[in-house]
């Protein structure tokens, strides 16, 4: 077992916790945001990029990483609003078990897609080599790199809303 392995572990245990204590709602929600907002945000940031770089004044790299981020925590915030009053109305028609055990798979799908998104990141043709050498070699992130750059694959065969 190595330091990968360890971080894999600490990862999916934290984010099944995290679900098992938030319910299924929630859970979806911020699925939902992460899977929305990341794809939403990859599509269309070069669409908010550009005023943002008109408006504050700032380099072309520095607007597309604030369009992404924008993009990104604004389908966050949004969804967990709706997630807690989804949860709310749940609450009352006591259905806190059935929630809280589905959030604690969806915690944990959650957590694999984290893990899909860091890993394929780390073993990206711009990073360290040692780095990508460590992904590789072990074979549970090399797992997760791999299904990152599915994801990745999909998400870049289609239509973006490039100018």
């Amino acid at each position: 077992m190595n330091l990968f392995d360890i971080i894999i572990a600490a990862v999916l245990l934290f984010f099944s916790l995290k679900g098992l204590l938030r319910g299924f709602v929630n859970e979806a929600a911020s699925l939902t945001a992460l899977l929305l907002g990341g794809w939403l945000a990859y599509r269309y940031y070069p669409l908010l990029a550009a005023p943002l770089r008109a408006a504050l004044h700032i380099p072309a790299y520095i607007s597309a990483f604030l369009a992404f981020l924008l993009l990104l925590l604004g389908i966050g915030i949004l969804a967990h609003i709706i997630g807690n009053m989804i949860t709310s109305a749940l609450s009352l028609a006591m259905l806190g078990a059935v929630n809280r055990a589905g959030g604690l798979l969806l915690g944990a799908a959650e957590g694999a897609l984290l893990l899909c998104m860091i890993f394929s990141i780390g073993n990206a043709a711009y990073m360290p080599e040692l780095l990508k050498k460590k992904i590789v070699s072990s074979e549970r992130a090399k797992i997760f790199a791999d299904t990152g750059d599915a994801i990745l694959t999909v998400w870049r065969s289609r239509p973006s809303g490039q100018p």
